[in-house]
């Protein structure tokens, strides 16, 4: 098998480990490539782009993750002072 192989949403989904309408859903929200369709009516994933996806999420959080953890961090810091708050009174 190459990085150059194409695969079906079949294949693929079962390549990911996730079902097809996952596949879809991830499409659909940006976070896999979309299709290529050597003849119509059937679309075809590149092994090779769905590798490289795999590989970029798996690098350094990105700046929004980041940004969600100090967030829940601070709502997380705000609860125990306002539970040492009320434990005080």
């Amino acid at each position: 098998m190459s990085d150059n192989e194409l695969l079906t949403a079949k294949q693929a989904a079962a390549f990911l480990g996730i079902t097809k309408p996952t596949l879809y859903a991830a499409i659909a929200a940006g976070r896999l490539p979309r299709a290529v369709y050597p003849t119509p009516r059937s679309p075809r994933w590149i092994k090779g782009d769905l590798i490289a996806t795999l590989r970029s999420t798996q690098q350094s959080p990105t700046e929004s993750n980041v940004a969600r953890h100090q967030a829940r961090m601070a709502r997380l810091r705000a609860a125990a002072a306002h539970e040492n708050d009320t434990a005080a009174d």
